[in-house]
């Protein structure tokens, strides 16, 4: 069974989309939800699924969808799930056809909307739970739900990493950053693990219990840094 990389769009905020081509050459298959169809149809990406109830779109920009013959997912507008927690549960049911999925990237999930940004975010936890990598791109921030070893796949020496649990708490241990952890507890209600930085690569998380979010920033928005 072979083993799939599926980009998941989110219609919140995509700043100048710098990083979407990078992700497109990655992706094995590239779902749209809702609105964010439309954003990239207009950057000429080509998605293989719109999934949502589509009141994102304008009465034009639907009718030129269902012209294009790509395949929707149609709901109605009152449902009791997000667009993008539903395209998150049409990827996560690829493992029941014929792929398995690898890794789940989300561009585009936070823009305006706490209670938005909140949800997308831990309805990724259905990811991990299934074993699961998931990624997420916000602008020039990358994040990762850890429940276990992790190495960065990305960043330099001097950018922030921020680590901050989902359960109340995880027991971590850390190897190249500027503030080490060694098999110490970071708690939710905390936020001692916020602003650590890379301080050589490359760097290496692991999580004994919990489950963890890295973040990763460029080191010109670094702060200092909490030990």
């Amino acid at each position: 069974m072979a083993d799939e990389t599926i980009l998941i769009l989110a219609n919140g905020d995509w700043g100048d989309a710098f990083r979407l081509d990078s992700l497109v050459d990655r992706a094995d298959r590239i779902l749209a939800a809702d609105g964010a169809w439309a954003k990239a149809d207009s950057l000429g990406v080509r998605v293989d699924r719109v999934i949502g109830d589509l009141d994102s779109l304008t009465s034009e920009e639907q009718v030129r969808l269902r012209a294009s013959g790509i395949p929707i997912e149609d709901y109605p507008a009152d449902k009791d799930f997000t667009d993008l927690e539903l395209a998150v549960d049409f990827a996560l049911a690829v493992q029941a056809r014929a792929m398995q999925v690898r890794e789940l990237i989300v561009f585009g999930a936070f823009g305006g909307r706490i209670d938005h940004a909140l949800a997308n975010l831990f309805l990724l936890e259905k990811a991990a739970e299934r074993g699961v990598a998931v990624e997420l791109i916000a602008g020039d921030e990358t994040a990762w739900l850890i429940d276990g070893p992790f190495t960065i796949p990305i960043g330099d020496v001097g950018d922030r990493i921020s680590l901050i649990p989902l359960s109340d708490s995880a027991i971590v241990r850390t190897d190249g950053l500027r503030y080490p952890l060694n098999d110490e507890p970071l708690r939710r209600a905390s936020g001692r693990g916020v602003s650590n930085a890379i301080e050589r690569t490359p760097a290496r998380i692991e999580v004994h219990s919990g489950r963890l979010l890295a973040i990763h920033g460029p080191a010109e928005k670094a702060e200092g840094a909490n030990s």
